[in-house]
């Protein structure tokens, strides 16, 4: 089976019909790997957000607003120099996100101090449940003390045109914890206040352990039983 996107298992949950869901659900299980969403190419996903994305990757790492604005009057710069509508689009959408993430905290979801900045191998952005490949692509992993222990968290930013529920971003949430547990338990404690999942279109995040305070509903293994029936 090929790989499964968090973003897919959302799509899932949102159809409406069980006949929807069904068919969505086999188009999952039976797909190879040439295929490839129409979204990936254009608003939902691929390269169209990546410069918002990647600005508030470096806001977050470097721990510093100043990246902002710079990035905005680039992307100002681009809209006045194409006329194709659907490029003046994305780069207006991207300044929209980056404009209102100035409000957001970044601080909130970082560590003061970081350790370092944790590589993430290829093989380990697989995740199986049930023998459901579910693929998670965390932007930052970082270790860190706290108390004068070896703690790990992550960051995963997730771009999407009209973002995402608490509770469908709940579900990168879990997956990203699950993640932090399989590969640095050994050696780290897994931070749950720092092991946050961030809509950027919203401006808004969750972490795991708002998750336990009952923020947002644990859905994975739930829409992962749905899906293999």
């Amino acid at each position: 089976m090929q790989k499964i996107t968090i973003k897919e298992l959302i799509e899932y949950n949102r159809k409406i019909s069980d006949k929807a869901k069904a068919n969505f659900a086999y188009k999952l299980k039976t797909r190879t790997a040439k295929e490839k969403k129409e979204e990936d190419n254009q608003e939902g996903g691929g390269d169209y957000w990546v410069t918002s994305t990647s600005c508030i990757y470096n806001v977050i790492k470097h721990n510093s607003d100043e990246f902002y604005e710079d990035k905005i009057n680039e992307l100002l710069a681009k809209v006045e120099a194409t006329e194709i509508k659907k490029t003046k689009s994305m780069h207006r959408r991207n300044i929209e996100i980056l404009t209102n993430f100035k409000e957001f905290n970044h601080q909130e979801i970082r560590p003061e101090e970081i350790t370092k900045f944790e590589s993430v191998q290829k093989v380990h952005k697989i995740y199986s449940i049930d023998n459901i490949p579910l693929y998670l692509n965390p932007n930052l992993v970082f270790s860190f003390e706290e108390n004068g222990k070896k703690n790990v968290g992550a960051i995963w930013l997730i771009a999407k045109l009209g973002g995402f529920t608490k509770p469908e971003l709940g579900m990168f949430c879990e997956v990203l914890y699950w993640f932090l547990m399989k590969n640095y338990s050994e050696e780290h404690q897994v931070s749950e206040k720092f092991c946050t999942a961030v809509d950027t279109f919203r401006a808004q995040s969750i972490n795991y352990a708002e998750m336990l305070q009952s923020k947002a509903p644990f859905l994975i293994q739930k829409t992962i039983d749905e899906l293999k029936t």
